[in-house]
């Protein structure tokens, strides 16, 4: 929140915050204030009579118990510097108040990149216009985490009755202003708030987690409260199989995990099996992109004493579906089962073609754009911020000394431990042969030292230049390599019989009549080669057409 000092324009903005838990009920009261921040008298009966009324009403609605709170405010940092308390005098902190009374009544996180502020005027949710808009806006543009701004909608009859004329003119000025800097969204109610400040993946996981997944949310919905409600509890059995699906072809695996294992335990505490579970959930992991599934999913997606637990509370009309459920989270038989679903179709081609589904996904992670990303852009990082104050270099130990430092600097870029200590005889003896390699035709050491000693050709930057490239090269081979093995080691023969079908078929335009209907158990031994042969090759092809 922001509040506010001075008045017309001298006012002047600070950032602060309202910070609510939830406590025992202790002496009848449930609420407590607390800290150096004061709240004033009428703020406190404005809490008590409005605010909490709100709170209660949803947490009933969602079929949770009453909750009890203690209160407190950020202090300023100047204010506590001198030793003295800030009190909220006004009522422009509802909103934030609101928000961190029903995030501590549900247990959910809000977003923390806003700033909010408003008047909740009335026990149906409505939001209603504030003084210090201006003020606020800049003291929310001078915080660097703050990315949004929100404020009662100044087009609501019952909020211009709260300004001035005056007073709404620069209000509205300001906000035009500030959007080039700012989101600024306006609310009229408590359901458009909770929309904006709690995301649905939190929404859903609270909602198992608290126990309202299943709650049906009220038939009118006429007021901002019936509303709100509404959010937290519509469509919770689509959101979580959205967010589900979401998270695993994101290869976001601990978010999904955590989710799913929400989910069963869910119906765990309330002894029931989920209809259709492991059915649903062997179509979602199906449907994710081959490559995502094999290198970033981590199998078993749900533990299997879970498992083993919801199991047990299946019915016979489930039974049919238990051994679905323990596929789906062990990982089972999922390359020989994808494979015999119907395909995506392949990028490239105009026809489906369940061969070159493994092909193509492997293709994917190891094309120009791929290796750039995990290796070119890294490594050409790395020789781009390292400079050298000379391009000539006097004496061989000089050479080897620089050539050394930059190695050492280059493999902080490309996977070193840059928490260790690195072995410089070493690093010297690495250096030295990549340096090698990199001049293998041109004369090798000798002839770089030469060009660096010298001067020629752009000296020893020319010679860093060569290794770098030399480093590139190498790193991506290393990268193809491992994307090979993790894509191919638990695969079984026919598995490697087809992707090498799948590299014959799209390799066939290119190749001469007497190879294009070999048989690929013939060169399934060679698919390693075979592959990097057909990137280098459309990489070049992508190459040359980039220049044309």
């Amino acid at each position: 929140m922001v509040l506010v000092t001075g008045t017309g324009e001298n006012q002047k903005g600070v950032i602060s915050a309202v910070v609510v838990r939830q406590i025992e009920r202790a002496n009848k009261k449930r609420l407590r204030f607390r800290g150096a921040v004061k709240f004033s008298d009428q703020v406190r009966r404005h809490i008590r009579d409005t605010l909490l009324p709100m709170v209660d009403k949803i947490v009933e609605q969602l079929g949770l118990h009453e909750k009890c709170f203690e209160l407190s405010g950020v202090n300023l940092g100047a204010a506590s510097a001198l030793g003295v308390g800030v009190s909220i005098t006004g009522l422009s902190a509802d909103l934030p108040t609101f928000i961190a009374m029903l995030s501590a009544a549900l247990q959910i996180a809000p977003l923390n990149d806003f700033i909010a502020t408003g008047h909740i005027a009335s026990s149906q949710g409505d939001i209603t216009a504030v003084e210090g808009i201006p003020a606020k806006l800049e003291a929310a543009k001078s915080e660097s985490s703050t990315k949004r701004f929100i404020y009662p909608d100044l087009r609501g009859d019952a909020s211009l009755k709260a300004l001035s004329p005056k007073q709404r003119d620069r209000s509205i000025t300001a906000i035009m202003a500030a959007r080039d800097t700012i989101h600024t969204k306006a609310v009229r109610g408590v359901d458009e708030l909770v929309r904006e400040v709690f995301a649905e993946e939190n929404v859903l996981l609270t909602s198992l987690q608290e126990g309202f997944f299943e709650v049906a949310g009220p038939q009118d919905g006429g007021d901002p409260i019936s509303a709100a409600v509404s959010y937290f509890t519509d469509n919770n059995e689509k959101r979580f199989w959205n967010a589900l699906q979401r998270y695993f072809s994101a290869g976001a695996c601990d978010e999904g995990k955590e989710l799913l294992e929400a989910y069963a335990v869910f119906f765990i505490r309330r002894r029931r099996y989920p209809t259709g579970f492991g059915a649903r959930l062997l179509q979602m992991i199906y449907s994710v992109p081959p490559q995502v599934r094999r290198l970033k999913i981590e199998f078993p997606i749900l533990d299997r004493a879970v498992c083993a637990t919801i199991d047990r509370l299946a019915q016979q009309y489930d039974y049919d579906d238990v051994p679905l459920l323990y596929d789906a989270a062990l990982g089972r038989h999922l390359v020989h089962k994808s494979q015999s679903c119907k395909p995506e179709e392949p990028l490239g081609t105009g026809t489906p073609d369940a061969d070159c589904t493994v092909f193509d996904t492997i293709i994917s992670m190891i094309n120009e754009q791929a290796l750039a990303r995990e290796i070119g852009i890294p490594v050409d990082s790395a020789r781009a911020s390292y400079t050298l104050p000379s391009s000539t270099v006097e004496t061989y130990a000089e050479f080897l000394d620089t050539l050394q430092a930059f190695y050492i600097h280059l493999k902080r870029y490309v996977g070193g431990n840059t928490a260790s200590v690195p072995d410089m005889v070493n690093a010297r003896s690495e250096a030295v042969a990549l340096l090698e390699r990199a001049f293998l035709h041109r004369g090798q050491g000798e002839a770089a030292f030469a060009k660096a000693r010298d001067g020629t050709e752009g000296g020893m930057r020319a010679v860093l230049d060569a290794v770098t490239e030399q480093c590139k090269t190498e790193e991506q081979a290393k990268h193809i390599l491992r994307i090979f093995k993790d894509a191919i080691s638990e695969m079984e023969e026919e598995e490697k019989v087809r992707c090498m079908r799948g590299a014959m078929k799209r390799l066939g335009p290119f190749l001469p009549a007497d190879l294009r209907n070999e048989p690929a158990e013939r060169f399934v031994k060679n698919w390693e080669a075979i592959i990097q042969a057909y990137v280098q090759s459309i990489d070049r092809i992508s190459q040359l057409l980039r220049t044309m």
